[in-house]
């Protein structure tokens, strides 16, 4: 114990705070994966879907409450730009973002009467929705000046700490609850008990910055967000879209089964959440040096890894959806293979995407994600309405068309970006169709319990002959 204490304090402050947030983003995915089972029993189909659609649609008009001024990137800029004058510039950007949260409630009010109460969500979850845009972007702030400035304790703590204190909060809601409006109960209990941590700090925010309205900074922050806009609001509609869609046009049971169905995926995706994390600076750093031949032996051996995983996760989907949910969602089995495959190209277009960041070529970013999005929205209509009996395996279906489309048009500005040739490209195309095609084909294997169990078997073996080469390929990353 002594000599790990030693070694934790001989770790850079960079190096530790990145640990330690790592840490936090696993257990805060975990809690999110642990509860599920407990929320789907509690809770109807119907009742879950309704948290699904309030979950999306505060995805997509966060883009438009905010502006993006809550995004890492965005808000790196600004402290970088503002070393000297952090606390006025980050209460003045607080300003910024409530005053265009009250006229974007303003317009949805107005709207609402109008149109009448079937626009967006009912107005309790409105309300709902509107303090959360009005308190948590102080939170934001707050944890992400902490990364930026390597100060991860307290920041972990509190993490930690309001995710417990909410989940929990939100369980004995929902099991004392006796009004049949589950997911109200849920999302209220969620976010009040969360604002027992965010209030302080949302009050801390203008205490130290004491600046609310600052014309130069507001003027530099905006030019920068705004053409930023496109892409986020893309990126929102095509991961929620699905699930409003489905709400609307079938039913909020098959929204609520959709998104059941879609957390077993996250097991996979916190896999490459934690891969992706270190991969970034790894690339960036080799291709300033120029040294292609390192990134490519890497990426190709990780997206193998990664489409190995997604693979083995459709092949226990059955029995994980049984922990997760009770019956009525078990007919949702046959869409995770297709949301494991989006998974896994949801990660090759990350590893393209590198390049274009790199290079700063965010026309084709933007580009990519508008692109994939509109053909997400128009699959997803057609065939949720020729067939609405199987919407939420149509929506699946589409969504895994629309990330192969995400794919493609990444590759193509990765090959604009830059006349170098990084990755083996014939290698993780062939390693992508293969992942597709097995992960599709574990939905003929689900009656065979015994088949599925025998390739999972297979892979274990696998993975233990070639242990030595695993772990150093894991060492070298690392290092």
């Amino acid at each position: 114990m002594n000599a790990l204490i030693k070694k934790w304090r001989s770790i850079p402050a960079s190096a530790k705070s990145s640990i330690a947030f790592i840490i936090s983003s696993f257990f805060l995915k975990g809690i999110s994966f642990i509860t599920t089972p407990i929320f789907t029993r509690l809770m109807d189909p119907t009742q879950y879907g309704i948290m699904a659609t309030y979950t999306s649609w505060t995805s997509i008009i966060d883009v438009f409450a905010l502006l993006g001024l809550t995004s890492a990137g965005v808000f790196n800029v600004g402290l970088n730009d503002h070393r000297d004058t952090r606390n006025q510039y980050i209460s003045s950007t607080l300003t910024l973002c409530n005053l265009t949260t009250l006229i974007v409630f303003a317009v949805i009010a107005v709207c609402k009467i109008v149109i009448g109460e079937s626009f967006l969500l009912p107005t309790n979850l409105l309300v709902l929705m509107f303090l959360h845009f009005i308190f948590s972007p102080a939170q934001v702030f707050w944890i992400t000046r902490q990364k930026y400035e390597y100060k991860y304790k307290l920041a972990f703590i509190i993490t930690i700490a309001s995710t417990l204190v909410s989940q929990a909060v939100s369980i004995l809601g929902v099991f004392v609850n006796t009004t049949g409006h589950d997911a109200y109960v849920k999302l209220w209990c969620a976010e009040l008990s969360s604002f027992l941590f965010v209030i302080p700090l949302y009050v801390l925010t203008f205490v130290r910055g004491k600046t609310f309205f600052n014309r130069h900074r507001w003027k530099q922050t905006l030019v920068f967000a705004l053409p930023l806009i496109p892409h986020y609001l893309a990126q929102h509609v095509m991961s929620g879209a699905d699930r409003i869609m489905l709400s609307n046009m079938v039913g909020s049971s098959s929204a609520g089964i959709y998104s059941v169905v879609a957390n077993i995926s996250m097991i996979a995706t916190i896999v490459w959440g934690a891969i992706n994390a270190s991969l970034v600076a790894y690339v960036f750093e080799h291709l300033a040096k120029k040294e292609y031949k390192p990134i490519n032996s890497t990426v190709s051996l990780l997206v193998l890894g990664y489409g190995i995983t997604c693979v083995a996760v459709c092949l226990v989907a059955p029995e994980v959806l049984r922990i997760l949910a009770p019956a009525e969602y078990y007919v949702g089995v046959y869409a995770v293979p297709p949301i494991a495959g989006a998974a896994f190209l949801s990660a090759l277009y990350n590893v393209y995407a590198n390049i274009e960041f790199f290079h700063k070529e965010s026309i084709y970013i933007t580009t990519a994600t508008i692109t994939a999005t509109v053909i997400n929205l128009v699959l997803n209509y057609v065939f949720i309405r020729l067939f609405p009996a199987y919407g939420f395996i149509a929506a699946v279906y589409t969504t895994l068309i629309s990330y192969a489309v995400l794919v493609l048009m990444h590759f193509i500005g990765y090959r604009k970006s830059t006349p170098e040739k990084i990755y083996n490209d014939r290698n993780l195309f062939v390693i992508c169709f293969v992942c597709i095609g097995a992960c599709v084909g574990c939905t003929l294997l689900y009656p065979s319990t015994v088949v599925r169990y025998g390739l999972v078997g297979t892979l274990l073996i696998l993975a233990v002959w070639k242990r030595k080469f695993i772990l150093e390929k894991i060492k070298a990353l690392r290092s």
